[in-house]
């Protein structure tokens, strides 16, 4: 089946540019300083430079400018007063480029008395107190082994765990990769993969979020504010970068997922834009690899904002993206395989925001979107023709959001608003021996708020809620949220303790289904305690505990012999006669330890221990698809200087479980028959791969190039995913050793 291919891209991209005369030239740093809570610019904000005497104040519009720096890397210090001092590293200062740095600061909220206020490269918000990573654009960039995919950047933390190179999907906290909600600008997004399957989940390497337009991703896996909604694990708020005002600028760019170009600029008076293509070209040379089936792909998207004066902003936004996966019949014979045919996927998103700041104490987000899915696939037997697979289907949504905050005093702050979405989903499909024709119309509504208050100069405390009603089951769904942040005495960290209780349903596509009619909402409920401290101005210390427990899961019912223990909510399987009986529990422990680059070197360590099981139809506790049980990842660089750098990263985690398979009866009957009374009891082996790379920059007199090579699964560990029959017992297998190589042209 298409589902269990092994998308193994071996294959070697050569770069190569043709140079010019080098030669120094002189850069500069431009920027917007504005408050956290409701966006107003910040007038007379201090921007210092570190190790340098120059340095900038923000104007009356919150803007900055400093000229004629060399260029290099720079870290800048923004102080206000009243509010809590920022550190950014890693400003990059280049010729002939423009990169517009949108600094928001937080208000102080807590003053410890005797408490000296250090330097800290980490941001802390009062406002948004559960606990998230922030990866911005320069550290997306540089990621080792992540190919400038969020996914896998996002894979380098202890509460992620990947499916592997071959595929996007995640699994934060031992929960399903359906679990993981995105948005951009305040605009939803349903999914961030090409190649993506009826029920969301991926199966693909490539996203198609273009990280050349992220101006920042904020990730949050130990709970998720009640503005976030229909998800159980993980939120990923993305932020993408505005047009260059000025002047246009632009690039092009070559590396292992296909070319690229991006431009922006301004438009009219007070607006500007920003907009990127994409393509693969893997499928120009898929006869010259021998690929025996290759996917393609392409993206569009774009952004335009008009901000007529300080409290009014319009942002335009659309992100649209299609792939396709083609095994022709000769090339699934040669590989002896069982199918062969095509899947083609679309998906566009058009969306409107505007940002209100009323006052100084409050502001609004409003957004509207529309957004289609289309998936049009085949694949038939090699042997008979026969049709064993069919889908096409198109999903349409409407979506309107908006959220408010309230600055109530030095204390106290509110937050609420609500959302609404509306999905129309076409299906026909064939698939599990369910020949499907039906139409799913599905009615969202939600509201929610949380207020966050501070006390005794040491506690910070959030109170929040969510209701949700959707008109399949026509009842409302109640989500509450709390957390509390210590701060500990005499600079000792802080601890917090977070709980909520959260909602998603089912997918749409087991609505199709006349028997299944009466399944409902899944619940997850989740504690997390975490301590952090921060161990200097540029490194800090987390250590979590959590504990998960979902119930009204979707399960197949007690049938001896027949069904499948399956955990529905971690493979694609479409089944009829479902019921929301299941349940599944997770706990572990996490440790990340975090060094922002404010000398030569950067990096992280994270690590895992953790454990992820349910119970099946039969009372049986089994582990759930990819419980590894420990999970390491090591990654750092070093740059001595600011034209290259090194990077590395290793990762470690243990087995996947699979279910063994009967091989002389699946021989006999011509497809796979699993021990059922053994699910997911055997274990893959131990998985470890080292990623190593090397970045370069130079300046030109047409533009400024940066280069690098990457080296995948450096020691060439053969590390299997899973276990499958296809016309005999077979391996997916992750990448091989990989040489892989890339640029981009700035102009």
């Amino acid at each position: 089946m298409y589902s269990k291919r092994n998308l193994n891209y071996k294959y070697i991209i050569l770069f190569f540019f043709v140079g010019g005369c080098l030669f120094a030239q002189t850069g500069s740093i431009h920027g917007i300083i504005s408050d956290g809570i409701n966006g107003a610019p910040l007038e007379g904000a201090n921007i210092n430079i570190k190790n340098n005497q120059l340095g900038a104040v923000s104007s009356s519009n919150g803007s900055f400018t400093v000229l004629d720096l060399p260029s290099g890397y720079y870290t800048l210090i923004i102080s206000y007063i009243g509010y809590e001092t920022l550190t950014l590293p890693d400003i990059w200062v280049r010729p002939n480029a423009y990169d517009l740095l949108d600094i928001e600061l937080n208000q102080q909220v807590l003053k410890l008395d005797g408490l000296v206020v250090e330097e800290s490269y980490f941001k802390s918000s009062s406002i948004n107190q559960e606990q998230s990573t922030v990866f911005r654009n320069s550290e997306i960039r540089r990621a080792p082994g992540a190919a400038q995919e969020l996914s896998r950047i996002l894979n380098s933390l202890p509460s992620v765990a990947s499916v592997g190179e071959n595929r996007q999907d995640m699994m934060v906290r031992g929960g399903g990769p359906t679990e993981n909600g995105f948005i951009i600008d305040n605009i939803p997004i349903p999914g961030i993969s090409h190649f993506v399957q009826e029920d969301g989940r991926s199966n693909g390497p490539i996203g198609i979020i273009n990280t050349e337009m992220v101006e920042d991703i904020e990730f949050f896996s130990n709970g998720f504010s009640a503005k976030y909604g229909n998800r159980l694990s993980s939120y990923g708020d993305i932020k993408y970068r505005n047009g260059n005002m000025k002047s246009t600028e632009g690039n092009f760019s070559l590396g292992i997922g296909g070319m690229g170009a991006l431009i922006e600029g301004p438009m009219l008076d007070k607006a500007s834009y920003i907009i990127s293509f994409r393509r693969s070209y893997l499928d120009l040379v898929a006869d010259a690899i021998n690929a025996g089936g290759i996917p393609s792909y392409d993206d569009i998207q774009g952004k335009i904002t008009v901000k007529p004066n300080s409290s009014n902003t319009f942002t335009f936004l659309t992100v649209n993206g299609g792939s396709l996966y083609n095994r022709e019949k000769k090339d699934a014979q040669s590989e002896n395989l069982s199918d062969y045919g095509k899947r083609k996927a679309n998906q566009k998103t058009l969306g409107l925001n505007y940002q209100r700041i009323w006052n100084k104490n409050a502001f609004s987000n409003s957004s509207i979107s529309y957004t289609s899915q289309f998936i049009d696939a085949f694949f038939k037997n090699i042997f008979s023709d026969n049709m064993s697979y069919l889908a096409n289907n198109t999903s349409n949504y409407i979506q309107f959001r908006q959220i408010n905050q309230l600055y109530l005093n030095n204390a106290a702050s509110t937050e609420f608003g609500f959302e609404a979405i509306r999905k129309d989903t076409k299906y026909n499909f064939l698939i599990n021996s369910l020949d499907i024709d039906q139409t799913v119309s599905l009615l969202n509504l939600s509201a929610f708020s949380t207020f966050k208050f501070s006390f005794s100069n040491q506690y910070l405390v959030s109170i929040g809620g969510r209701v949700d009603w959707n008109d399949f089951e026509e009842k409302y769904l109640y989500s509450p949220r709390f957390n509390v942040r210590y701060l500990l005495p005499l600079g000792f960290g802080s601890l917090t303790y977070n709980f909520g209780l959260y909602h998603q349903n089912p997918h749409e596509i087991y609505m199709s289904i006349n028997s299944n009619k009466n399944i409902q909402s899944v619940k997850a409920i989740q504690h997390s305690l975490t301590y952090e401290k921060l161990l200097t101005s540029s490194s800090k210390l987390s250590l979590s505990i959590y504990k998960k427990r979902y119930s009204d899961a979707p399960m197949l019912p007690k049938q001896e012999g027949v069904n499948e223990p399956i955990f529905l909510m971690d493979q694609s399987r479409i089944y009829g006669n479902i019921n929301s009986n299941g349940v599944s529990n997770a706990s572990g422990i996490e440790i990340l330890i975090e060094k922002k680059r404010a000398e030569n070197f950067y990096g992280l360590v994270g690590g895992t221990l953790f454990n992820t099981s349910y119970k099946d139809q039969y009372g049986i506790t089994r582990n759930r698809e990819y419980n590894y049980r420990y999970i390491l990842n090591v990654v750092g660089g070093y740059r001595p200087k600011s034209k290259w750098e090194l990077s590395i990263r290793w990762s470690l985690f243990g087995g996947k479980p699979y279910t063994p398979i009967n091989e002389v009866l699946s021989k006999e009957l011509q497809r796979e028959i699993l021990y059922l009374d053994k699910w997911n009891e055997e274990k893959t082996p131990v998985y470890h791969s080292l990623f190593l790379r090397y970045d370069y920059r130079l300046n030109f007199s047409f533009g400024n190039l940066v280069g690098f090579v990457e080296f995948w699964n450096a020691y060439n560990r053969e590390n299997i995913e899973t276990i499958f029959w296809d016309n005999g017992i077979k391996e997916v297998t992750y990448f091989n050793f990989i040489p892989v190589g890339g640029f981009e042209i700035e102009f």
